[in-house]
């Protein structure tokens, strides 16, 4: 049989890279080998300018997070935009996580900024509002991890808000048949989770209290990222 060639667009610049961490396509593929996905791969280096030549280069392509924001000035960001408004165009197949996830929103009319309440961070649930025949198994709340302080807050036209929270009212959101995104990280282990809240702590100042809360709920559960 033949498999899908998924294509990874790495949106982590190279000087984000955590030693001893693997980077984020690495992450993504182990995630669907684990799930005995039909898929073989293809990565590229988005923040190197790095990007397929065709869209026929792949199946489908996935947009992996960033700590960059889709609001920063950068020559790849914008490049990113054309290449969604062109696969979006062609229908291609297209997952979006994070910033993924808020990149092909805000490229196809929807809106991006920070949240009132400030950091998203650690494990939490969100709801899965509409099934749709594609999904598995029918569940109501999920928990899974999350890192962003930018949020979805306007949905572009004619997507679907398929699931949110509270703290993340639009966590996960499709577009016709062929467009999926999702403010969570199912792809991201433990390990890598404990050292972006510590890098954030140390580096970029969040308080002390959100990063002692976002440990404290990633003690007390997994993710249900298998699943996902």
């Amino acid at each position: 049989m033949r498999k899908t060639r998924l294509g990874i667009l790495d949106a982590v610049p190279e000087e984000y890279y955590i030693s001893g961490e693997k980077t984020d396509p690495d992450k993504f593929i182990d995630m669907f080998e684990a799930a005995h996905a039909p898929f073989d791969y293809a990565t590229y280096l988005a923040t190197q300018d790095h990007f397929p030549e065709s869209l026929d280069e792949c199946d489908a392509y996935l947009i992996t997070g960033s700590p960059c924001s889709v609001y920063d000035t950068y020559t790849w960001i914008e490049r990113f935009d054309d290449f969604i408004r062109t696969a979006h165009t062609q229908k291609k197949p297209m997952v979006g996580i994070c910033f993924g996830h808020q990149l092909i929103a805000r490229a196809l009319g929807g809106r991006v900024r920070l949240a009132e309440d400030g950091w998203l961070l650690g494990l939490h649930e969100f709801d899965v509002t509409v099934h749709k025949p594609w999904m598995c198994e029918r569940r109501g709340t999920h928990p899974l991890y999350f890192i962003n302080q930018d949020q979805v807050v306007e949905l572009p036209p004619g997507a679907e808000r398929l699931g949110g929270s509270a703290a993340c009212p639009n966590a996960m959101l499709s577009l016709d048949e062929h467009v999926l995104t999702l403010q969570a990280h199912p792809e991201q282990p433990l390990s890598s989770m404990h050292a972006f809240s510590q890098e954030l702590l140390e580096d970029y100042g969040i308080e002390r209290s959100l990063y002692d809360d976002a440990l404290e709920t990633m003690a007390g559960g997994d993710p249900d990222a298998a699943l996902f």
